[in-house]
């Protein structure tokens, strides 16, 4: 079953009740094919979504494949032979929503720098995550909200940190972040545990679960 109301399937300019995507080029008299444009969140890009589209009263499953970026393309293959009586392709590009932005001390995720880093991560007495990020690291961006949520499921049990590479790199440079996003867990003051590059929620799970119960 589909959520058509979630704000995800929109027509411009055609019916209210295909919400969040948006058709570009409609009636193109030199190209075929219709385009949309779909819009999804962090999450939904790191671990994949089916969403339904609706075009003259036909329904449209669009399945978007884990770990997929920003302007890529989902080709629905001579849909609008389906759709609109005749051949054609409905080629539907992903659009990432921005995150919230990531301020000093977004929620219960502390930025931490070069100066504090010790006083934060190697001197706590719980289990630490640092996320090594910037702010123009696209699978960062997609970690953020990813991060957010297992802070509050995991509060008074990890502590859970992120240090800019940009502006901090004597700590990106002990700790090897040549390429980001880095999580690095620790647990009294020693590194236990890595992962490199965007992960899905219930990988980042097994890990923290693995440094508790070590």
């Amino acid at each position: 079953m589909y959520n058509e109301s979630d704000g995800n399937i929109v027509l411009l300019q055609q019916r209210d009740e295909e919400k969040g995507m948006s058709e570009h080029n409609q009636n193109q008299p030199d190209d075929k094919a219709v385009r949309y444009e779909l819009s999804l969140d962090a999450h939904e890009a790191l671990e994949g979504a089916t969403k339904v589209l609706i075009r003259n009263g036909k329904r449209l499953e669009v399945v978007v494949p884990p770990g997929v970026s920003g302007g890529s393309i989902v080709k629905l293959t001579n849909a609008l032979q389906l759709t609109d009586s005749r051949p054609g392709d409905i080629l539907v590009q992903v659009k990432i929503k921005e995150p919230v932005s990531q301020s000093k001390s977004s929620g219960s995720v502390i930025e931490i720098t070069d100066s504090d880093f010790d006083k934060h991560v190697l001197e706590a007495e719980l289990p630490v995550v640092v996320d090594f990020w910037a702010p123009w690291c696209g699978p960062c961006r997609m970690m953020a909200p990813i991060l957010e949520q297992a802070a509050a499921q995991y509060q008074g049990r990890f502590k859970f940190c992120k240090i800019n590479v940009d502006e901090n790199q004597v700590s990106a440079g002990r700790y090897r972040a040549m390429s980001i996003p880095l999580l690095v867990f620790f647990k009294k003051g020693k590194v236990v545990d890595q992962s490199l590059g965007a992960i899905p929620a219930v990988q980042l799970k097994n890990k923290l679960d693995g440094v508790l119960s070590g």
